[in-house]
């Protein structure tokens, strides 16, 4: 009989998966496929999800490609990344000391749009090379192709995307031709140069488009929902300002609990069967990250935050293949800007703590839309609450 955590979604068109094995092996099997286009007609969210250009770029994207086209589009930028990552710390704290010396004298803030927000946008375009003069343009462009996610468009912000994806697409295009005559220690410049680069200029163009959109959005979950988690448990918070070395397996805690990503899907190449559901080739599974992040039959008490919680590999990366490209420098931007933040402001707390957490509604992404944080100094702590 089949496993009430295998369900069919009649609105989406696809199965929902919660439980961690079964989403664990789904997103780990690289036979499974991405592409939207050889699901099934009644896949309807997925396909809703194919970007309004015209020009033929969606087929480029390294999110959609599977196999051997896969690899090849996707091997430089992770070449790429692999050599970048390691050396951007240093980049990182100067950005992140920089957002702290901007709220440095205050007592309230908004951890989402005062220090959240602006950092993985500061991040990915100096990693890129981009001027900082560019930043409030690409943040804007970045914005409005976020709203892809949103399954019932109407036709402005269909147009308002296409609109943002050609002037990000073009200011793009003249970053990487100009890095092709005078490269400079950056990653366009890494990936334009590389000897074996077997890539169109349009495959370029939207995989670059995807890092600069993807990096942004889920990265300032993940710093927004630590803040807030740290604010609502002082006890981990004080246990890892303590022993700041942890803050690596606080950040994954983080990543596990409130996950920045609340699904990820394949569409099957064959028939198979999960926890006793038959579920046929073309049909789409979705991994539910947040359910199978806390499966309690892999994680003991899954619904308490414990930084020094014993790891298992949480899910929100998704798996296989096209597992999250930008997954170490997140991490990296993660633990930076959260350690750095607790150090500066011990007595975080949250400015309203009986009001609602202010929860953005876009589907599949998980984060909030403000964060009123109270960062001056208190002789007593309020008991923590979820």
């Amino acid at each position: 009989m089949a496993d009430d955590r295998v369900v069919w979604d009649q609105i989406s068109g696809s199965f929902i998966v919660s439980g961690y094995r079964d989403a664990r092996s789904v997103l780990s099997d690289n036979t499974l496929w991405k592409d939207p286009d050889r699901a099934e007609p009644a896949a309807v969210l997925l396909k809703s999800f194919k970007p309004v250009s015209a020009s033929g770029d969606y087929n480029a994207s390294m999110l959609w490609l599977d196999g051997d086209e896969h690899a090849r589009v996707r091997g430089p930028f992770a070449k790429a990344f692999a050599k970048r990552v390691p050396q951007a710390r240093d980049m990182i704290e100067a950005i992140v000391e920089r957002q702290l010396a901007e709220t440095s004298h205050r007592r309230t803030l908004d951890g989402i749009s005062d220090y959240a927000a602006p950092i993985p946008v500061d991040v990915i375009l100096a990693f890129l090379g981009a001027e900082k003069a560019d930043l409030p343009l690409v943040r804007n462009w970045a914005a409005s192709l976020n709203k892809i996610f949103q399954p019932q468009r109407t036709a402005d912000e269909n147009s308002e995307m296409a609109a943002a994806m050609e002037k990000l697409g073009n200011y793009l295009d003249d970053l990487v031709a100009e890095r092709r005559k005078r490269p400079r220690d950056d990653l366009v410049s890494d990936i334009v140069s590389a000897p074996e680069l077997r890539l169109s200029g349009s495959e370029v163009r939207v995989n670059f488009i995807g890092l600069v959109t993807g990096g942004i959005l889920t990265t300032t979950d993940l710093i927004g929902n630590a803040l807030r988690l740290f604010a609502l448990f002082p006890g981990e918070r004080e246990k890892l300002l303590a022993n700041p070395a942890g803050i690596s397996d606080a950040i994954e805690e983080v990543l596990r609990l409130e996950s920045p990503v609340e699904g990820a899907q394949r569409v099957l190449s064959k028939d198979l069967s999960l926890s006793g559901c038959p579920v046929r080739r073309s049909q789409v599974v979705v991994a539910a990250v947040p359910r199978a992040n806390r499966d309690p039959d892999v994680f003991r008490e899954p619904e308490r935050f414990d930084i020094a919680r014993e790891r298992v590999p949480h899910l929100s990366f998704g798996g296989g293949a096209h597992i999250c490209l930008g997954a170490p420098l997140a991490r990296l931007e993660g633990q930076i800007a959260v350690l750095k933040f607790l150090q500066r402001f011990p007595r975080l707390r949250l400015a309203h703590p009986d009001a609602p957490p202010k929860w953005r509604g876009t589907p599949f992404f998980h984060g909030l839309e403000e964060l009123p944080l109270a960062v001056g100094a208190r002789d007593s702590e309020p008991a923590a609450r979820r």
